[in-house]
């Protein structure tokens, strides 16, 4: 395929490509909606048993189906922080720039609001010996397409007549972005901002003001990373102080990682390399 072909690629149609030509270079089957036969063979090593145990309990069904998929935010997830579960987790304080020790991290972790249903899986949650919790939402592929307006963005129990849910937790920035996203005087076309905005309800009704929301996403380059990236900055200038906002690119902490020194398995950071970060799956 020429230059001028890619770069009239649809993105997702590209990034899938790349990674469907992984799988055959690895010799690992994959069907036509791009799902492997096992989780196991869509990730570096087998989950450990402690994040196994998290992701069981989660109410994503992660590894039911959706860990299978090529394109599955919470493997690229799995694959970049499960290391860090049986890894001495500094060098990993470093690559994130956290100002106290790693004590745990957990996947799938949910915080709940207080309200009725089954709140939001965080995909990871790095809990720092300080008390302090940083929350991760890890997207792949999901920002690339388009978000449709035909329903409200939150569900009307997060609007109930006598109470500011988010205002009463102490976020009132994420408050007033809420009510303008339901009312639809804020649009995000790429950028999952109810999903954010649900998170950080859940995280300061239970942690208080305790926690960090960040967003660690793959980038490429295309028109709609620019309105992602906008868009990102939309939600950070409203809201970002409030939540301790922070936008990290698994581009950027691969690079760190490549960097950290000897002491990281290099088995671990040449599969990540191979599988998401040769020249080609980026671009």
């Amino acid at each position: 395929m020429s230059g001028a072909q890619e770069r009239r690629e649809p993105p997702l149609i590209a990034l899938m490509r790349k990674q469907r030509a992984w799988a055959t270079l690895e010799a690992r089957a994959v069907d036509e909606k791009g799902y492997l036969d096992s989780v196991e063979a869509n990730l570096w090593r087998s989950l450990s048993e402690f994040s196994r145990t998290a992701f069981e309990k989660g109410s994503g069904s992660e590894l039911k189906h959706k860990m299978r998929a090529l394109h599955s935010s919470s493997a690229l997830a799995a694959n970049f922080f499960d290391y860090w579960t049986t890894a001495e987790p500094t060098t990993l304080r470093h690559l994130l720039g956290l100002d106290s020790p790693v004590s745990a991290i957990r996947f799938e972790a949910q915080h709940h609001t207080g309200l009725q249903g089954t709140p939001p899986n965080l995909d990871v949650c790095v809990v720092l010996e300080s008390g302090h919790t940083v929350a991760i939402e890890s997207k792949f592929t999901e920002w690339l397409t388009r978000k449709r307006f035909r329903d409200d963005p939150f569900k009307a129990k997060y609007f109930p007549s006598a109470q500011e849910l988010w205002a009463s937790r102490g976020l009132p920035a994420c408050q007033f972005l809420a009510s303008d996203m339901q009312s639809r005087r804020q649009r995000f076309q790429h950028f999952d901002a109810p999903q954010m905005l649900k998170h950080a309800l859940g995280l300061a009704t239970q942690l208080g003001n305790k926690f960090s929301l960040w967003y660690v996403y793959f980038d490429c380059e295309c028109p709609e990373s620019d309105i992602h990236k906008a868009e990102i900055r939309q939600f950070a200038n409203r809201v970002g102080a409030e939540i301790r906002f922070k936008v990290l690119t698994y581009q950027e902490l691969f690079r760190r990682l490549e960097s950290a020194g000897s002491s990281i398995d290099r088995e671990y950071v040449t599969y990540l390399g191979r599988r998401y970060f040769a020249p080609s799956q980026i671009g």
